[in-house]
This record gives C-alpha cells, sequence and structure tokens, in this order.
C-alpha cells in the first residue's frame, strides 16, 4: 500500500469536521416552550373574566415563597439553554431572549389571570427570567469547556451521548440548588452509615444508569482522558448528592454510581465493538423496572389517561424530574444502541427509532394492561422529542475514517446512500401528523364537528387527512415546478396552470374522501342540492329542468360536491402556487405576472363557488358582508407565511417574528369578516364561537379564543411547510434553473 503524502496529510490536519445540526437543539427549544405553556396553563380551565391586575403585582417579595421560585426558576432554566443552542448570533439570542421574557416570562403569568386555579404574579416573572438568564450562561460554560476537551485527531464524535450524560445529571442531581445549611449538609452524609434498611432496587437502578453513562463517556470521542473524564463525573455527581438541597447520599447510591461508571467504562474500552449491544439491554432492563412498578408514584388502578406528564403537573416539578429524567436516559440509550450497532440499522436511524417507539407502546399498554399500574403517553412524548436528537447529532457523526472528510477524494454518494430512502421523511412526517391529529381528538374541549371529522375511525382517518394536508403544501410546490419547466420548452406554462390546480384538487379530493365521512365532508362545502333545485323546485326554468333531468341524480350530486370540493381548494391552494412560482423564479418577473392573471379569475370563480353561489349556509351565514376581502386577505397572507418559510427566505428569528405579525393580522382579519351574531336553533352566540368553541352553549373569552386560533393557525401552517420543504427535496427545481 502507497503511503500518504505530505500534502494530503496536510489537507487532512486542516480538515475541519462538519457543523454540527442545530436541528436537534431547535426542535429540543420548541418542546421546552410547548412544555412551559401546557405547565403554566394546565388544566386550561379559563374563565371569561379575568382576576384584578392589581393582583399580579401583589405579590413583589421574591422570596416569599421559596417553593414556587423555585419552581419557576427550574422551569425556565431549560429554556436559555435551548435558546444558547437552537441560535448561533447573537442578534438572534437577544431576540428569542426577548420573546421568551415577553411572551413566556411575562404573557404566560397575565394570561393565569383567566385561570382560576393559577395565582399569577410578578414575582413568578422575576424567577422565569432569572432562570432563562442562568441557563444561558450554564449553557456558554459548558460548551467552551466541552470544545476545550476536544480531540484534534478525533475521526467523529457522537455529541448525542452528550444528552445521554445531562439526562443521567437530571437523574442524579436534581435540581441542582446547593444549600449552606449545615444541618442538611450533616444529614446527607450521616445518611451514608446511618440509613434505613438497605434497598437492592435503588442499587440496582443507579447502577444500570450508572454503567450507561460511562459507556457514553468512553465511547463519545470527545475527551482526551476518559478516564479522568469518568472519574470526573463520578465525583460530580457523589458532591451533588451531598450539596444539593433535596439530595441524601444513600450507600445504595454511592455504590450504583461507582460501581456503574467502572462497569460502563470497561464496557466500552474492553469490549467496545459489542457495547452497544449491552447498552441496548441495560437500557430495557432500566425501562423494565419503570414498567413493571409504580416508578412514578401512579396509582395500581389500570387506568390510562392522554395527559402527559400528568405526575409532573399534579405533583411538582423537584420530585418528578428525576423519575422522568430516567426514563429518557433508558429510551435515549436504546435508540443509540441501534444507531451506533448493526450497519442496518445504523443506515436506517428513522426505521430504528419507529422501532423503538412501537416497542414502547407495548412496554405500555404491558404497564396498563397486565400489570394494572396507571400509564400515560409521558413516555411516548419523550421518545417523539429525543428521536429527532438522535437522527441529527448522530448523523454528525462523520465516517469511519477522516479520509472521509476530505470531499474530492471519494465521489458524491447517492440521495439513497446519504439519508435512506426518499419517501422515509415523508412517512415519518405523516406518522408524526397522525399521531398529533389523533391526541389532539381525544382533548377536551375540542369542537364537536371536529371530534367527528373521522367518523367512528379516528386513527385511520388521520393518517389519511395527514396525507391531504401534506399535499396541499407539496401540491403547489409541484405546480410551481411544473410551470417552470414548461416555460422552459417554451409551451406557455402559466395557461396551464388552472387545469394543475384541478388536478391537485382531485388528488386531495380523493384523501378527503376517504378519510371523512360524506356527511362531516358536506357540512364544509355544502350538500349537494342542485337538482332538487333544478329539476324539482324548476328555480331556472323548463329548458334547465329538462335538460338536467336527463342525467342520473346521483351523478349530479357526484358532480355538484366535486366542484364546490375544487373551489375551496383552490381558494388555498392558488395564492401557495403563485408565491411558490416567485420563489422558483425570481429573475422572471414578467412570466409570474403571467401567471396571476391566470390564476386570479379562476380564484375570483371559486370564492363565488363557495359562498356567493354556495347553497349550504354553514359558510354563508358566519361571513359578514363585504367580509369575502378580508377572508381572502388573511388566505393570501397565510401563503405568504408558509412559502416565506418553507422556501426558507430568511433566518429563523425573522421568520418567527413575520410568523407572530402574521398571526395577529389574521386574527383581526378574521374577526372584520366573522358575524358577531349569528342565530342558530334558537341560540344566540358569536361566529367565532360557532367555529372554535367546543358547542353552542358555552361561551369562550377573547384570550382563549385567540389561544385556539393561533394553535389552528401554527398546525395548519407546520402541515403546509412540512409539504413545501418535503416536496422541494423530492423535485427539487431543476440545475438550470
Amino acid at each position: 500500500m502507497s503511503e500518504i503524502s505530505p500534502a494530503l496529510k496536510s489537507r487532512l490536519h486542516h480538515v475541519r469536521p462538519p457543523a454540527v445540526s442545530t436541528l436537534p437543539a431547535r426542535l429540543f427549544l420548541a418542546a421546552v416552550v410547548a412544555f412551559i405553556v401546557y405547565g403554566s396553563l394546565f388544566p386550561f380551565d379559563f374563565s371569561g373574566q379575568a382576576q384584578s391586575l392589581e393582583m399580579f403585582f401583589a405579590e413583589s417579595r421574591i422570596f416569599a415563597n421559596r417553593a414556587d421560585a423555585t419552581d419557576n426558576f427550574i422551569l425556565f432554566l431549560p429554556l436559555g439553554v435551548a435558546v444558547h443552542l437552537a441560535f448561533r448570533s447573537y442578534a438572534a439570542r437577544a431576540t428569542a431572549v426577548l420573546l421568551a421574557v415577553l411572551l413566556l416570562a411575562l404573557g404566560i403569568q397575565l394570561l393565569q389571570l383567566y385561570l382560576p386555579s393559577r395565582i399569577a404574579s410578578v414575582a413568578d416573572a422575576f424567577w422565569n427570567t432569572a432562570g432563562l438568564a442562568v441557563g444561558l450562561l450554564v449553557a456558554a460554560r459548558v460548551r467552551h469547556a466541552l470544545r476545550a476537551q476536544l480531540s484534534a485527531d478525533t475521526a467523529h464524535r457522537d455529541l448525542f451521548l452528550v444528552c445521554l450524560v445531562l439526562l443521567w445529571f437530571l437523574y442524579e442531581s436534581f435540581p441542582f440548588v446547593p444549600t449552606l445549611d449545615i444541618g442538611l449538609l450533616r444529614a446527607h452524609v450521616k445518611s451514608v452509615v446511618f440509613a434505613p434498611p438497605f434497598e437492592p432496587m435503588r442499587l440496582f437502578q443507579h447502577g444500570l444508569a450508572a454503567t450507561l453513562v460511562g459507556i457514553a463517556v468512553t465511547r463519545i470521542g470527545m475527551l482526551r482522558r476518559p478516564v479522568a473524564g469518568v472519574i470526573g463525573l463520578g465525583v460530580v455527581a457523589v458532591g451533588l448528592e451531598v450539596l444539593v438541597a433535596y439530595g441524601s447520599l444513600r450507600r445504595e447510591t454511592l455504590l450504583g454510581i461507582v460501581a456503574g461508571l467502572a462497569a460502563g467504562f470497561v464496557v466500552g474500552r474492553r469490549v467496545s465493538a459489542r457495547s452497544h449491544d449491552l447498552a441496548f439491554a441495560l437500557a430495557l432492563g432500566a425501562y423494565l423496572i419503570t414498567v413493571l412498578t409504580p416508578y412514578r408514584g401512579q396509582a395500581l388502578d389500570g387506568g390510562f389517561t392522554l395527559t402527559p406528564f400528568s405526575h409532573l403537573v399534579w405533583r411538582g416539578v423537584l420530585k418528578e424530574v428525576p423519575p422522568a429524567a430516567f426514563e429518557a436516559l433508558a429510551i435515549g440509550a436504546m435508540l443509540w444502541a441501534g444507531m451506533a450497532g448493526p450497519a442496518r440499522w445504523r443506515q436506517r436511524p428513522l426505521l430504528w427509532s419507529a422501532l423503538v417507539v412501537l416497542l414502547l407502546l407495548v412496554l405500555e399498554w404491558v404497564r396498563v394492561a397486565l400489570v394494572g399500574v396507571h400509564g400515560d403517553t409521558t413516555t411516548l412524548a419523550i421518545a417523539l422529542m429525543l428521536v429527532p436528537a438522535a437522527v441529527a447529532l448522530h448523523a454528525g457523526a462523520g465516517g469511519e475514517a477522516p479520509v472521509a472528510a476530505v470531499e474530492p477524494l471519494s465521489p458524491p454518494q447517492s440521495q439513497s446512500t446519504r439519508a435512506g430512502h426518499p419517501l422515509l421523511p415523508l412517512a415519518a412526517t405523516a406518522a408524526v401528523l397522525t399521531l398529533a391529529m389523533w391526541l389532539v381528538l381525544q382533548l377536551p374541549g375540542i369542537p364537536y364537528n371536529l371530534k367527528k371529522l373521522f367518523g367512528e375511525h379516528a386513527l385511520a382517518g388521520a393518517a389519511v387527512f395527514s396525507l391531504a394536508l401534506l399535499w396541499l403544501g407539496g401540491g403547489p410546490w409541484l405546480a410551481a415546478r411544473a410551470v417552470l419547466q414548461l416555460d422552459a420548452r417554451r409551451r406557455h406554462g402559466a395557461f396551464w396552470t388552472p387545469l394543475m390546480v384541478i388536478g391537485l384538487a382531485l388528488v386531495s379530493y380523493a384523501l378527503v374522501n376517504i378519510a371523512t365521512p360524506a356527511i362531516m365532508l358536506e357540512k364544509i362545502i355544502g350538500a349537494p342540492d342542485l337538482y332538487r333545485r333544478v329539476v324539482d323546485d324548476n328555480y331556472w326554468g323548463e329548458a334547465w329542468r329538462a335538460g338536467l333531468a336527463g342525467w342520473p341524480r346521483v351523478a349530479v350530486d357526484a358532480a355538484e360536491r366535486l366542484v364546490r370540493f375544487v373551489a375551496l381548494y383552490a381558494v388555498f391552494a392558488i395564492p401557495l402556487v403563485i408565491g411558490l412560482a416567485v420563489i422558483a423564479r425570481r429573475d422572471r418577473r414578467a412570466r409570474v405576472i403571467v401567471l396571476v392573471l391566470c390564476l386570479l379569475p379562476f380564484w375570483v370563480l371559486a370564492k363565488y363557488v363557495v359562498l356567493d353561489w354556495a347553497i349550504t349556509d354553514n359558510l354563508t351565514e358566519l361571513v359578514v358582508d363585504g367580509g369575502a376581502f378580508y377572508l381572502a386577505l388573511a388566505v393570501a397572507l397565510f401563503a405568504a407565511n408558509a412559502v416565506l418559510i418553507g422556501g426558507g427566505l430568511g433566518r429563523l428569528p425573522v421568520m418567527a417574528a413575520a410568523t407572530a405579525a402574521l398571526l395577529g393580522a389574521s386574527w383581526m382579519l378574521l374577526n372584520h369578516a366573522i358575524e358577531t351574531v349569528v342565530i342558530n336553533g334558537g341560540r344566540v352566540f358569536g361566529g367565532l364561537q360557532f367555529l372554535l368553541g367546543a358547542d353552542r352553549t358555552t361561551l369562550l373569552a377573547a384570550p382563549e379564543l385567540f389561544a385556539r386560533w393561533g394553535a389552528l393557525y401554527l398546525a395548519a401552517l407546520a402541515a403546509v411547510v412540512a409539504g413545501i420543504v418535503l416536496a422541494r427535496r423530492l423535485r427539487p427545481l431543476p440545475a438550470a434553473s
């Protein structure tokens, strides 16, 4: 074998490892924000009458309630870490911090004035902000320390293992708040010798967790001295057991940490080729402990609730974070074990993740049905947060040798080799959308019509409907791309776009027809009534009556239903087609103008079919006179928002600010377009209550209506953007464009 030339050695020495993706950090940020909103507003018992604003300023003493202060401080600590990791520029971080303080620290506290079960306090907002600031500082220091420890000759680094180490620290040392009380410190140390009876299960739990972390530290590929790293972790963990106010250095804990770290180090160094198999077995054993016992303190009633993290919300953060962190550590280790194991799983991380999630669902059934322990969706939520991080961070680990980092030395790999089958992202996105819709339908307070949207087969209907939602974003991109290709062949693609929109609508109609019962679809587009009016009631005269009577009524009804659906689909699809055509051909504005002129009449015609010529009153009774203009403007702004994000036309802070502004604008336009007084069945209520309320009798407060509209807007935006992004990846623009 020939030796490597000095020039090649120099190139290899100066090759920088690929930049770590910020996608996992941003997903973690989204999960933290969702949990803060969920935990701060649970159980969502909003009242139409807000409490006095004076109550918010009544408690200004920040140390009045130390337990509450600690909860609020710790709640926002992960938010600071997530903000620091998710954004690389100081401007983006500053923008995110400002939005977090205004919307989460202050905004949620003010929204709690509408919750009788909550107490809004300026002191809570202070401790939220303090936790955010400390989280930023901690993340900055930890990142700096990790960079200083990077090995210069490390070919690849599996950064997901860092997440496992952090989860272990959450399990062992949460809430990281030290105490200076000498009595508490003495009691924590005394428990090593004078303690309650020895508990083998406690030793087993701490030993399993520490072994997994010992393997992680050895395999992490970041520390110059793994031995020192393992010893340092053990010293810090044992020290925190003594110093943390809620800690207790039990004999079982001390032995488990020391023995587990040593065993993990030996496994990682001596049997590294099979360490992933041992890690999976250990992680599965750790998770089985939580399945076969009431590990979180659940009741032995065999019940099940869809509310995730219910034990955290009801029993408090301080006591319930360590059990959740233990489960997360076990789930994360199972995910890593497959992605670091045999090639058949390493090359298909999404498939392995799906198998782990399926295993968790089976074990949750065992927990509830066979063991009789109360179950919930906590572990599923944890898994869905860890899967994107595991896939993205482990993918950044690189190849097997440094040579793979030099692009000219190896031919470019195909798309299927780099990222698996190209349809895997589509399947994964559809699965996430399906699960999300199914969970939403199970929540209390969901509008009645939405609960019945998929009939008796909610999960199957949601699965097909998720494809229709993705098609609403992906179809317009395919149309814009097709127009560009036709123009390149001098075939005047703009003139074909109305037919393309009709074709897109037909695909969507086929999907929606499978997912939604006919009666629910007719409540949206209107029941077919043209045959009765023309033939039976002779609305249009004898000539029309005689001509239409020769056609089967079923065929006329089907055609009418199809036309109404195509018109409703076109109202949303046409602005998306125009917007995506603009970003696809930025240097051909004249052709874009021709495209707009071709589609605008069709858009206006669709408006007449949907509203002015509608037979049903489900839509017309809700829209004020002249409200169609405001609705059209709201649809156009929504399309612009989707094109901005799906087309990647700005940085995240810009897109977030634009989305917030467009969400507020859409709410104002909706209030101008919808009737404020609707009389239905002898009841009087507002149009927004009809659209967003749970029923026709319970009136919701304006903040809750806006919150529901915001959730609906953002969910629809996420689905459409996902469709655009997936379509752009599957069918990118031609190179010449």
